[in-house]
């Protein structure tokens, strides 16, 4: 008796629309349309800003990071600046960064970032190698539609001995901004310095 129960149901199943279709089919629209929904708000969210290198090949001029050598500076070239330009509305709230300097190649000191102003260098480091890496913050705000400029002043590394004097050495800058909205910018330069 059953099985003529049941082939009755498919019978009528396979004419129109049964509890079990309409179940099912509301089963797989909801998630289709709970992710329609979601998608423009999450497009619509977000800091509207870029960050950009100033001066990437500019000459700059690299003071002692201390100890030995103190006091003498030394030249190369790199980016004098970055610059957040926030199209949007006004950005609150912290934005941090993290530098990381490498060295193309062997070399026999480092070089490294002494200010970042208006941001506030938090921590940095050269590791045996002399690479170089820093994070900092900046939590003023930038204004809708403005420009905020970041200054770098580099330092090199002081080490005994000292590279031999007119030894030049080129590394590869990384600095990535992390956004309040959590969004990230990089950034990416070559400086070189000479001994």
């Amino acid at each position: 008796m059953s099985e003529v129960m049941n082939a009755e149901v498919t019978n009528s199943e396979e004419g129109g629309f049964s509890r079990r279709r309409v179940v099912k089919g509301v089963a797989w629209s909801v998630p289709v349309i709970v992710t329609a929904i979601a998608a423009p708000a999450a497009a619509a969210s977000g800091i509207s800003a870029t960050a950009t290198v100033v001066g990437a090949g500019s000459a700059v001029a690299f003071v002692s990071s201390g100890g030995t050598g103190a006091g003498t500076n030394r030249t190369g070239t790199g980016p004098t600046a970055f610059q957040i330009h926030n199209a949007g509305s006004a950005i609150t709230g912290t934005i941090t960064g993290t530098v990381s300097i490498t060295p193309v190649g062997t070399v026999l000191a480092g070089i490294g970032i002494q200010s970042v102003a208006p941001a506030a260098l938090a921590s940095s480091s050269y590791t045996a190698s002399h690479a170089y890496s820093a994070t900092f913050t900046y939590t003023a705000g930038i204004a809708a539609g403005q420009a905020l400029n970041f200054p770098i002043q580099f330092q090199y590394e002081a080490v005994n001995p000292a590279p031999k004097k007119g030894t030049g050495y080129s590394f590869s800058l990384t600095i990535t901004l992390t956004l309040p909205d959590a969004t990230t910018r990089s950034l990416a330069a070559n400086p070189t310095i000479t001994f």
